[in-house]
């Protein structure tokens, strides 16, 4: 087995992690499953080491599937709000949401919990699909939301529309960075 490092670039920020492969092709494989799950915008794979680390294991244990059905296997690295997550590439990532973007099968509106009831288990043969927890609008929902809101339709009408309180509309449109209003105003 060959040691290499993988260099994932995000924006102008770096990440690097080594690398275990059977031969290069399986080393480009993982490199871009790696870089899939993380967003990322370009990889270098390099010939340098780099040291083992708590994400590095993780998709190691991922690309030669040293999972099993039995075995819980838990998160040792943080958490945030419970739920197992890591700091990479000026981002926060959820564990188990990389694992499913990892293995390419991941769903909207829908997040993975572990069937198995242990909170920190990361084993994704654990995972089921359940809604996002205060889920009042699916994806299609919001781009439902944002072509009323751009058609000047009123928080009101949209609220009514897809049947949700006005508050949630101005929460989503502030968090898309929107203006609620359909017109400026003038003080005239």
């Amino acid at each position: 087995m060959e040691i290499n490092s993988i260099v994932f670039e995000l924006t102008n920020k770096t990440l690097a992690l080594p690398l275990t492969a059977c031969d290069t092709a399986h080393a480009q494989a993982q490199a871009l499953d790696i870089g899939r799950a993380l967003d990322c915008d370009r990889y270098q794979i390099t010939y340098t080491e780099t040291s083992e680390t708590t994400l590095a294991k993780l998709f190691k244990d991922l690309a030669f599937n040293n999972f099993t059905q039995q075995e819980c296997c838990e998160w040792e690295g943080s958490y945030t709000n419970k739920v197992p997550c890591f700091y990479a590439l000026g981002k926060r990532y959820y564990v188990r949401a990389v694992i499913l973007k990892y293995l390419d099968i991941p769903r909207d509106g829908v997040v993975p919990k572990p069937r198995c009831g242990n909170a920190h288990c990361v084993n994704p043969y654990h995972f089921e699909y359940r809604e996002e927890k205060n889920t009042k609008l699916s994806s299609g929902d919001m781009k439902m939301l944002l072509a009323f809101q751009s058609q000047g339709a009123s928080v009101r009408q949209i609220a009514k529309a897809l049947k949700v309180h006005r508050s949630t509309i101005y929460r989503k449109l502030n968090n898309e960075h929107l203006s609620a209003r359909t017109s400026p105003h003038s003080n005239r």
